[in-house]
């Protein structure tokens, strides 16, 4: 039989090589396939890997402080931060450090915003005019921020400058005679009622500062200026964020310790110390300080121009003192005209480094005796996704000081979204003639940007030393940032709270909850002694033990440490681990100065995204093998099938000649076995040369079970056809297998020929049209996968690159799927051609067309097409929408796209079955049959 089934393999090759063909293509692309998904998830698995770890692996804030949105998404603020001013006692941070796996617990106790000023001193002696021995100066400070968008002014001074003398002392400061009447006028009074009746820090009365050129050293040596000079100073006002950490832990989390650029580091040894204010007087005054790290680089774009005019009075020179003393001069002298002379610029960075330079050499810098915490910022979500910051209102007693009366940066008067509260300092003296109010005691620099870096992946907010990065989020706001991000700035209240640019140890926390140092106040709701004191501390970042990778095992480590966190403690634990930012687009509204409306973009963090891209990307590519296993085995049992039934003549004569049914199964058989073999050889050798090629990751075993697997799909596919074939009758062996009709019909087109012509065949076009059906439905569930591992993956850094490492091995299995799908169309429009030589033959002698005969067949071939891709896009539809839930208009847009592909990639392969129909003469055809 060995000699028959090699004849039969070699003398039908057309078959035998469509059969061989087939088997090929089936073996090799789902080889091809898995090798490629098996390249991809290794790809992607290893970018997960190598962006698993990050700063900390979780993060523990006070009960209740999550954002709903943080809630609702799986979110972390990146300002995360922002509001949280204590909340996590000390027996619970000692609690969460001692636990069984933790490496690092690293705290953060959010102390508030200081205010120091920088005393900016500056001289006008060459705008003055010296001709003249009566005129008047102005002298503006304003403000930019906001990359030049907020412009804010903060006060006017003008210079009276005489050759007069004027009084100094006691009441009889900026007293002048006036050259009209001889009599002393005090040009200062009307000026002095402004301040003196201030109900806010944002009443800005304009001031008068007399200057005598008789006396050119009184009022110099008053304002810091050297003698001659004509001029003053201005205080200006830098907030400060103060914060507590664990030195040891900090060094361990994220290198602090080696970002320290002059001085020391801190250590948990540093305590408060006292320092004598006037050391050798008979009754010595001390402060407490406290020591403290603090930034070398501001974080603001920050900014301020002191802009000098010449005023024009309007007024003969001896009448400007008489004018200058009525009642109405602070209303009269502002609006008056006048020409800028000059412009001084001072970059808010070049003042802190002046602060910086000043507290490292232990130089005085005026230091309040109080500090602001900042409340956390309100969203509501629009219905475009978008969050819409909700703006907050502070009381005027927000900026008041006691001693001094009302004072704040001038953004601060700018639209806030925190709620601000201040706790002032009692000013109170203890028996021992110590100050209790501390003040700082810098014993180093230290540069945030040599923090330890961590891939930006998977990076988790740093927010204890990087500001938030507000980008620009769509092309106008890019313009009008002229591309560059949006910064905090001097507005406490503000959407960007500053990080924290001092930092002390725990040690030093008492400091500032100490009731001698701090008295409340009830003059408003913005008013009150700290409370943190119970529980300082704000956030505690962790670091797990054992933590590896994104293995199972690490996996547990975190779960388990974090569980016990929450038990134990009660506090709100996100894992982190594994987190990728996650862009999210804020609506800004417009500021009062300025600033109009700017949608930015921040990268939140979106937690627990490399497991879930894993977990998303293995379901895939189970459903990848799974799909494309059943469209291979289905077009094999097609092909199988046509080369049984294309010898149904020759086993019925085998049959009349006494093979028994045993017999001709086993001929079938052991042919299919062959051809199985020969095509795994080939697939073997195809599928070695394109891993090579495409350089995919593939075992050596893969490609050795090409032939085997061949030869079972063989063996397997041929079971059905052999099984019924061998049973067949003798007659029914050799007469067509098409289905007898019921009645006659009708027919009276081209078109409505074919579409009878179907159902002759039932069960071929069953088969084919179950094929291109499987194809279609695989391919609308595979649009309904990637939809959702898109919806785990694109939004992040991490899920972005992910994406567009796997879409390569998507494209090829969509264009398998429906290839074969196509396939298996021609491959029925071939043997329907085949079969019915002599039918063609028939019509043709009759006077058909060959166009006519093509439209015949290709109107089989894609009702066939249309039934399978029409109902494989329902089936997908309602199967995906049942499993995946996943959202019915993109369904229905997938089902769209798929069957329109099925259709597509049957009319391309019927190209090659309908133009042999040119080849074929009317005459042989007829004989044929």
């Amino acid at each position: 039989m060995l000699r028959v089934v090699w004849a039969q393999v070699v003398r039908r090759r057309g078959r035998s090589l469509a059969v061989v063909a087939a088997i090929v293509v089936g073996a090799v692309s789902f080889s091809l396939l898995t090798s490629a998904v098996a390249t991809s998830r290794l790809e992607v698995r290893g970018k997960v890997e190598a962006n698993f770890r990050s700063a900390y692996d979780i993060l523990v804030r006070p009960q209740n402080s999550l954002t709903p949105l943080e809630r609702s998404d799986r979110l972390v603020q990146e300002n995360y931060l922002s509001g949280i001013f204590g909340g996590i006692t000390m027996r619970q941070y000692h609690e969460i450090k001692g636990l069984p796996g933790v490496s690092v617990a690293a705290p953060i106790a959010m102390v508030g915003y200081t205010l120091p000023s920088v005393n900016l001193r500056y001289a006008i002696n060459k705008y003055v005019d010296p001709t003249k021995s009566q005129q008047l100066l102005r002298v503006d400070f304003r403000w930019h921020t906001d990359r030049g968008l907020t412009r804010t002014h903060d006060a006017t001074r003008y210079f009276f400058v005489t050759h007069e003398p004027i009084g100094r002392g006691g009441s009889n400061y900026g007293a002048i005679r006036d050259p009209r009447t001889g009599r002393l006028v005090h040009v200062t009074g009307p000026f002095d009622d402004g301040y003196t009746n201030r109900t806010s820090a944002f009443e800005n009365p304009p001031d008068l500062i007399p200057w005598s050129t008789a006396t050119p050293g009184s009022l110099a040596h008053d304002y810091g200026l050297r003698r001659g000079q004509i001029g003053s100073n201005y205080l200006y006002l830098m907030p400060l964020m103060i914060a507590a950490v664990d030195p040891k832990a900090e060094a361990e989390l994220v290198g602090l310790k080696n970002a320290v650029t002059s001085g020391r580091y801190l250590t948990e040894q540093d305590h408060v110390t006292e320092r004598a204010a006037n050391p050798g007087s008979v009754h010595p005054f001390k402060y407490r300080q406290i020591p403290m790290l603090i930034s070398d680089r501001l974080t603001s774009d920050e900014g301020m121009s002191i802009v000098v005019s010449k005023v024009d009075t309007g007024l003969p020179e001896s009448r400007l003192p008489g004018r200058l003393a009525a009642r109405d001069s602070p209303s009269w002298v502002t609006h008056l005209p006048s020409h800028v002379l000059h412009r001084t610029r001072y970059p808010g960075r070049r003042i802190y480094r002046r602060m910086v330079t000043a507290y490292t050499h232990s130089r005085v810098v005026r230091w309040p005796a109080q500090y602001w915490s900042a409340g956390q910022v309100g969203y509501r979500q629009r219905p475009d996704g978008h969050l819409l910051p909700v703006p907050r209102h502070n009381g005027p007693f927000t900026w008041m000081d006691s001693s001094i009366g009302f004072f704040a940066p001038p953004e601060a008067a700018d639209v806030g979204f925190r709620k601000l509260v201040v706790a002032e300092a009692s000013n109170r003296i203890s028996p021992l003639n110590v100050y209790n109010a501390p003040e700082p005691q810098v014993v180093g620099e230290f540069d945030p940007r040599k923090i330890e870096g961590f891939s930006k992946l998977s990076q988790v907010p740093l927010t204890t030393y990087y500001p938030p990065a507000a980008a620009p989020g769509d092309a106008r706001t890019r313009h009008l940032l002229h591309g560059r991000s949006m910064l905090p700035n001097n507005n406490l209240a503000g959407y960007l709270q500053q990080p924290p640019l001092l930092l002390t140890n725990l040690r030093s926390l008492p400091a500032f909850y100490d009731h001698q140092a701090f008295t409340p106040l009830t003059d408003g709701e913005a008013r009150g002694t700290p409370t943190a004191w119970k529980a300082p501390i704000s956030v505690i970042r962790v670091r797990v033990a054992g933590v590896t990778g994104v293995d199972a095992a690490s996996q547990a480590r975190v779960r388990l440490v974090a569980e016990q966190i929450a038990r134990r403690t009660g506090l709100d634990v996100d894992i982190t681990v594994g987190s990728s930012p996650t862009p999210q687009l804020i609506d800004l509204p417009a500021g009062r100065f300025g600033r109009p409306p700017l949608t930015l973009r921040e990268g939140w963090v979106k937690k627990g995204v490399a497991v879930r891209l894993l977990s998303a990307i293995d379901k895939k590519s189970l459903s990848l093998f799974a799909l494309v296993l059943l469209v291979c085995a289905l077009f094999l049992l097609n092909a199988v099938s046509a080369a049984v039934r294309s010898r149904a003549h020759e086993l019925g004569v085998l049959s009349c000649l006494g093979w028994s049914r045993r017999h001709i199964f086993w001929l079938l058989e052991s042919e299919l076995v062959l051809t199985g073999l020969i095509a795994g050889l080939a697939g073997t050798g195809i599928a070695t040369m394109l891993v090579l090629g495409l350089g995919l990751t593939v075992s050596w075993w893969q490609l050795a079970l090409v032939t085997p697997v061949s030869v079972l799909l063989a063996a397997l596919a041929g079971l059905p056809p052999t099984l019924r074939a061998a049973r067949a009758l003798p007659m029914q062996a050799v007469i067509p297998a098409v289905r007898t009709p019921r009645r006659a019909a009708h027919v009276t087109s081209i078109t409505r020929l074919g579409l009878v012509g179907v159902g002759r065949t039932p069960g071929r076009s069953l088969l084919a049209a179950a094929s291109l059906f499987v194809g279609v439905a695989a391919l609308a569930g595979l649009l309904a996968i990637q939809k959702e591992f898109a919806h785990h993956a694109v939004g992040t850094l991490l899920g972005n690159v992910v994406a567009i490492q796997v879409r390569g091995v998507d494209l090829f299995a969509v264009m398998l799927v429906l290839a074969l799908g196509g396939f298996t169309i021609a491959d029925v429009a071939y043997l329907n051609i085949s079969e019915r030589r002599s039918e063609i033959g028939t019509l043709r002698a009759t006077g058909w067309k060959e166009g006519h005969v093509r439209r015949l067949f290709a109107t089989e071939a894609l009702t066939i097409a249309g039934i399978g891709a029409l109902a494989g896009a329902l089936v997908g539809v309602t199967a995906t929408r049942v499993l995946l839930d996943t959202d019915l208009d993109y369904l229905v847009r997938a089902a769209a796209i798929a069957a329109g592909g099925g259709l597509l990639a049957a009319v391309l392969a019927l190209v090659v079955p309908l133009a042999r129909l040119g080849h074929l003469a009317p005459a042989g055809m007829v004989d044929d049959g």
